[in-house]
């Protein structure tokens, strides 16, 4: 019995001493918080190697938007911003508060002015300016009046002492008015405000003339302009036309005025939008001029790729093909030549803005004269949002 015992009694005695080994090993282990300090880069330089990381956010140059996703639907370790960069090496816990997402835009007026000026008097901006922000409803969002010119001899500082605008930013003359619409809506796309107001410096036929009405309300809003922003923009609103006019493009036959086709591109850019081809007799609602409102919904429904692109297209240089695409015989006579100050592509695009921002079908518009659309008034042709409830915080009471 005592010679069976003898090796039950050496394997105990190995592994007491294997079990003071291990005991003496773990008092003198860091605690696990300090071990992980110690594996784990600190914060600082995750955030300078996210500076050195291609394509992030914080590699490029100021002013420059931060470049698309080349697939929105590519591998998950595939990061383009500086926060996925640290997310993606902290754990969890943290990266989820440092990525935790802020209530859209809450910060500064909701309602951002971005105007196209080239030559327009400043004066006379100032007075619609003034106009604009007498509405009740543009009151209580507040207004960042922000003006881009593209004349290269234009006074900034004058220019925004006279029209008393936030922001006047020179930008380079090619696009029209179009590329600078795209410009702004790529510089604020990672936090747009919850609307945008896009117009040119003179508002057509939205504004008096000089002998329509006495002189101290010469180039302010006319009472059809300023009704339909006092009571049909709301909170509610997705894009409202305020053009005065509106017509209905036949897909494939889009005419202006009684002109032949020249809408180069309609076909395919709706198709790039839509993922479908649109019929020859489908109609699509369009305004003109370059006036109007989105909501922040609607801006970023698509992606930022499609606004990069139709600013490659509208900016294009001289030697792109966009400048050649065929057009009617009438058109460089009234138009001019096509160039990268005036690209015929830019005329396609300020007709597109309904399409874009998806409010072109005629069934889902609201406020629009069914019989053609022309009259002054109220309406605007305007899509809806759909109200979203309101989460209210613990202990608050619910509203939608």
């Amino acid at each position: 019995m005592s010679l069976l015992a003898r090796p039950y009694a050496k394997v105990s005695a190995v592994i007491f001493a294997v079990l003071v080994i291990y005991l003496l090993l773990q008092a003198h282990r860091p605690p696990l918080h300090e071990k992980n300090a110690e594996h784990d880069p600190p914060l600082s330089s995750l955030q300078d190697a996210s500076r050195a990381h291609p394509g992030t956010a914080a590699s490029r140059p100021a002013g420059d938007p931060p470049s698309a996703p080349l697939n929105d639907n590519g591998p998950t370790g595939l990061k383009h911003t500086a926060v996925g960069l640290v997310e993606d090496m902290l754990p969890t816990s943290t990266a989820s508060v440092l990525v935790s997402p802020q209530p859209p835009h809450s910060h500064g007026p909701q309602l951002h002015v971005v105007i196209a000026h080239y030559s327009e008097e400043p004066f006379y901006m100032r007075r619609w300016i003034d106009s604009l922000r007498s509405i009740p409803h543009v009151k209580e969002l507040g207004a960042k009046i922000i003006i881009y010119t593209k004349n290269s001899g234009t006074n900034l500082a004058t220019l925004k002492e006279t029209t008393a605008a936030d922001e006047v930013i020179q930008l380079p003359n090619v696009g029209r008015e179009g590329g600078t619409y795209l410009h702004h809506v790529l510089s604020v796309y990672d936090d747009p405000p919850a609307f945008t107001m896009f117009t040119q410096a003179v508002i057509q036929k939205g504004q008096y003339l000089t002998g329509e009405v006495e002189d101290d309300k010469v180039a302010t809003l006319k009472d059809w302009l300023y009704e339909r922003l006092s009571t049909k923009f709301g909170n509610d609103t997705g894009f409202m036309s305020l053009d005065r006019k509106h017509d209905v493009c036949y897909c494939g036959h889009c005419t202006d005025m009684g002109q032949d086709d020249f809408y180069p591109l309609w076909p395919q850019i709706y198709a790039m939008l839509e993922n479908m081809v649109c019929q020859e007799l489908e109609g699509h609602v369009l305004s003109f001029n370059g006036h109007f409102i989105v909501s922040r919904k609607r801006v970023l429904a698509r992606p930022r790729r499609i606004y990069e692109y139709l600013k490659e297209l509208v900016d294009a240089r001289e030697d792109n093909w966009i400048h050649s695409e065929p057009e009617p015989s009438w058109f460089e006579k009234d138009k001019g030549k096509s160039m990268p100050s005036n690209p015929k592509f830019g005329h396609t695009l300020e007709r597109l803005w309904h399409v874009i921002f998806n409010c072109s079908n005629p069934a889902q518009l609201v406020d629009c004269d069914v019989r053609g659309m022309k009259a002054e008034g109220p309406g605007g042709c305007t899509c809806k949002d759909v109200q979203e409830a309101f989460v209210p915080a613990l202990g608050a009471d619910t509203r939608i």
